[in-house]
C-alpha cells in the first residue's frame, strides 16, 4: 500500500505517523491559494526537525505549510484550520503493537 494512502486513512483518525510526516512535501508556492484546502494543524518536534504548520490538499495531494508561511499570507487569504493532529511516534506505535 502507498504511503499517501496511509497518511489519508490516518488523517480520517485524527492521527499522522512521524515517518509519513517527514515524506509530506512543503507547499512553497501556488498558482491559487484560494484553492488550498485545510486539513488541521500540526505541532511537533520531532528529532530531525520541527513541525510547527499545518497540513493542506492542493490538487488532491497533501502538503505541509509552515507557520511562518501561513502568516504570511494571512492578510490575503482566511485560514481555517478546525483540527489539530497529533503525532505518532515510532515508539508510541510500538507499546500499541504490544
Amino acid at each position: 500500500m502507498d504511503w499517501h494512502v496511509l497518511l489519508e486513512k490516518s488523517l480520517d483518525r485524527g492521527e499522522v505517523r512521524e515517518l509519513h510526516l517527514y515524506q509530506i512535501p512543503l507547499l512553497k508556492t501556488c498558482d491559487n491559494w484560494g484553492a488550498v484546502k485545510e486539513l488541521g494543524k500540526v505541532d511537533f518536534k520531532g528529532k530531525h526537525a520541527r513541525y510547527a504548520g499545518g497540513l493542506v490538499k492542493y490538487t488532491s495531494k497533501i502538503y505541509f505549510i509552515p507557520e511562518t508561511r501561513i502568516q504570511a499570507l494571512a492578510p490575503y487569504r482566511k485560514w481555517n484550520f478546525k483540527t489539530k493532529y497529533k503525532v505518532l511516534t515510532e515508539a508510541e506505535l510500538n507499546k500499541k503493537r504490544r
